[in-house]
């Protein structure tokens, strides 16, 4: 069934999409249209129209970006107040992307709505196939939460496997069963690209940069504007002034508040400031025998002020001789789970999802992309330290 889900449907639906968009583009160019009933019900078509596009386009540019750039995803996760901001970024867009798709089916159920003839039955289906989809996209960023962290781990790495003609499934076949459904129903939704009015998003109209100039001459004389109530004889009108005046205030004020919000929003998502890093000490060299793991905690290097015992963290730490220790992180490199040190079988494990990792943190078995996050240790004045981060990243 994985083989069948993923890999025989995306290879199939990113077939039919490529070869079946290019077919349609040179045999039947003009259905290339979005078939807009924007003359039909502007007001309605607005207030749907409006909240998909500004909803979608950046949920699909981050899912985009992420897959192409998965390094650099992971460097601007890595801050866990940028991943909450972020998470609750995506979150809000997914509610407005939902609200979008159910006004724009709403609008055509009547039997008197003027867009109801212009919805043809791949319509019907296609909307009911994106409803489905952003749906289930709000339902996983709610009930599986840091989607935007796991997913650099596995739904990634499964996209580049098919993209290399190397199909591997492995890193989403143990994923629960709701992020499989979102997955599977977004490859349907490429399928269903070159038969529907999709396919009108890749009709950029380009040429508009390079077209001659347009001239617009009337032919009728321009007529002299009412004289606005309390400007004198012979003053311009009073009202216009103060309209464009106030106009210029609010644009001047806008643009001085976007740039007061947006540069230092722009710094912090980007990460362009670097998360803490700082040693934390974790107990005295005596306290630890050699060849022994355990567990050892400390304080995250940025707290919340309210974080209250959830600031402290921990890591499995193995004393490998009399001055060398090596410590890895508790989180599991497939989807975050603390994993647990069995001194008997030598191995890390994590109950979540099954996967199993030597003592030196190399991956053994199971769904683990890559081997345990290692910390770098130290001893200082017999004290035993850890450079610590915010979130166990590379």
């Amino acid at each position: 069934m994985n083989g069948l889900l993923f890999i025989a449907l995306p290879y199939v639906a990113l077939t039919l999409a490529i070869l079946g968009g290019l077919y349609r583009y040179f045999t039947n160019r003009f259905s290339y249209t979005s078939l807009s009933s924007q003359l039909l019900e502007n007001r309605q078509l607005f207030w749907g129209s409006v909240p998909w596009h500004y909803g979608i386009i950046p949920i699909l540019l981050a899912h985009l970006l992420a897959g192409l750039f998965p390094g650099a995803a992971a460097s601007l996760l890595g801050d866990p107040i940028r991943l909450a901001v972020l998470e609750v970024i995506g979150l809000s867009l997914g509610f407005l992307t939902v609200l979008g798709i159910v006004i724009l089916v709403v609008r055509r159920l009547p039997s008197d709505s003027m867009a109801r003839p212009a919805t043809s039955p791949m319509d019907w289906i296609l909307l009911g196939f994106l409803g489905v989809q952003v749906v289930s996209g709000v339902g996983v960023a709610l009930f599986q939460r840091w989607g935007s962290l796991w997913y650099l781990h596995t739904a990634v790495p499964w996209f580049w496997s098919i993209v290399r003609f190397q199909p591997d499934p492995g890193t989403v076949a143990s994923l629960p069963v709701f992020v499989q459904f979102h997955m599977i129903i977004g490859f349907v939704v490429i399928l269903l690209f070159p038969f529907t009015r999709l396919v009108h998003i890749f009709t950029v109209p380009v040429t508009y940069l390079w077209r001659p100039y347009q001239i617009v001459v009337w032919n009728h004389a321009q007529k002299e504007e009412p004289r606005r109530s309390g400007g004198a004889a012979g003053d311009g009108p009073a009202e216009p002034d103060r309209r464009r005046f106030l106009s210029r205030l609010s644009l001047g004020l806008g643009a001085l508040a976007a740039v007061l919000v947006g540069v230092p929003s722009l710094w912090f998502v980007l990460g362009l400031r670097k998360p803490r890093q700082e040693w934390r000490a974790v107990g005295r060299l005596d306290d630890f025998q050699v060849g022994r793991t355990v567990e050892v905690s400390f304080q995250d290097p940025s707290p919340l002020s309210w974080a209250g015992v959830t600031a402290k963290t921990a890591a499995w730490l193995r004393r490998t001789d009399a001055q060398q220790f090596i410590a890895f992180s508790v989180n599991c490199t497939h989807l975050g789970c603390p994993v647990r040190w069995l001194a008997r079988a030598d191995l890390f494990m994590c109950p979540c999802h099954g996967g199993v990792f030597y003592n030196d943190g190399r991956v053994a078995s199971g769904p683990p992309p890559r081997p345990l996050t290692q910390y770098p240790v130290r001893i200082r004045n017999g004290v035993v330290e850890i450079l610590t981060s915010p979130l166990p990243i590379t």
